[in-house]
Parts: structure tokens; C-alpha cells; sequence
């Protein structure tokens, strides 16, 4: 997804809203989107269950709820729908809720294009979020940059209630401050290929 590109953050956006709903709703049932590839025509999604080996996908970002559900169900994934009287109402997880639950919630903050849009407007850098990584710990954005040799990992703790709420903004804002004012840790990792922040 090229960050700031309104036709290419509509669609991502619009996947990651389909895939957050199934994660939240089948993340007690041990569903996870261990990982989210989003730099070709279509998207990768790889899919993990503890019964089950990992499963990979190609799927258009425009696949529906539905759609994707069935691509699981068919798997023997659980792939549950949201409750029929859910009034879409999303709560903000306990800090040390489950961490499947807290990766949906994750998902569904990354979905606010305005962030990757304009907010991410006047920036002083360019670049490309191309993948979203499940980590027991967090989920891990990797972003190329326009003009780097190094790619930036941007990690959101599931256990921090600040990566949590907001999270687009906050990848956004913690881009700016590597580029503005890196540490002396993260000038070192520069040489290295990979920027953590």
C-alpha cells in the first residue's frame, strides 16, 4: 500500500476492515492472520490455526466478509460470523486481554484512511506499507521508504493501550520522528538494513 496514495489506502483500508472482522470474531478460537502482504495485485494472507498448518492466500482487496470466510471454512478453519445481534459497536481490548483479540483490534485501527491519507499529508517522507506481521507480543508494520537501503519495522505492542488507539497515527507520527530526529540506535540499525521503531 503506498502510503498516501488515496486509491491504493481505500483499498487496503477496505481489506483490512473484512479481515479484522473475522480475526476479532475467531481470535477465542485460536484464528490468527499471522501475516498480510500488501504490495501486489492482490493481497497475501497467511493463516494460522493451532489444529491446522499454516495456510496461504491470494485474495482480491476487494474479497467480502463472506468470501473470505468461506476461503477459511473450506480450510476446516473456524471461521464464525459476527453475531447476528453485534451492532457493530467495536470495544477497545483490556490491556492484557488476549492477544488475538488485541491483533483484530490492531487491524481495526489500521483501517483509518485518513491517517495513511491526510494525515500523512506535508510529511517529509515518502514510502510503502507492505506487510502486517502477527507477533505474540504485537503486530509488526514493515514499511519501505522512498530513497532508503533500509526498511523501517514499526512495532505496536498488543499489551500498550498507546499503540493500540490511534495506531495509524501513531505509525505515521513514528515515521516523522525516525526521519526527523533518529536516535543513535536507530542510525546504527540503518547500516544494518532494518529500523526498528
Amino acid at each position: 500500500m503506498r502510503i498516501g496514495d488515496t486509491v491504493q489506502v481505500q483499498r487496503t483500508c477496505g481489506l483490512l476492515g473484512q479481515v479484522q472482522a473475522v480475526q476479532r470474531f475467531n481470535a477465542e478460537a485460536g484464528l490468527c492472520f499471522t501475516r498480510i502482504g500488501l504490495t501486489g495485485d492482490s493481497a497475501s494472507l497467511v493463516v494460522e490455526h493451532p489444529d491446522h498448518p499454516p495456510l496461504h492466500l491470494e485474495v482480491d482487496y476487494d474479497v467480502s466478509r463472506q468470501a473470505l470466510r468461506a476461503l477459511l471454512s473450506a480450510q476446516g478453519l473456524p471461521a464464525r460470523p459476527e453475531p447476528a445481534d453485534y451492532d457493530y459497536t467495536v470495544v477497545t481490548p483490556r490491556p492484557h486481554g488476549p492477544a488475538l483479540i488485541r491483533h483484530g483490534y490492531v487491524l481495526y485501527e489500521l483501517c483509518d484512511t485518513s491517517a495513511w491519507t491526510d494525515y500523512h499529508e506535508g510529511r517529509s517522507w515518502q514510502g510503502e506499507l507492505t506487510d502486517i506481521v502477527y507477533e505474540p507480543a504485537g503486530t509488526d508494520l514493515l514499511i519501505r521508504l522512498d530513497g532508503m537501503p533500509w526498511r523501517v519495522t514499526v512495532k505496536l505492542s498488543v499489551h500498550e493501550l498507546g499503540d493500540l488507539v490511534g495506531a495509524a497515527y501513531n505509525v505515521v507520527d513514528r515515521i516523522s520522528a525516525l526521519i526527523e530526529t533518529p536516535s543513535a540506535a536507530q542510525r546504527e540499525q540503518m547500516h544494518h538494513g532494518e529500523v526498528l521503531t
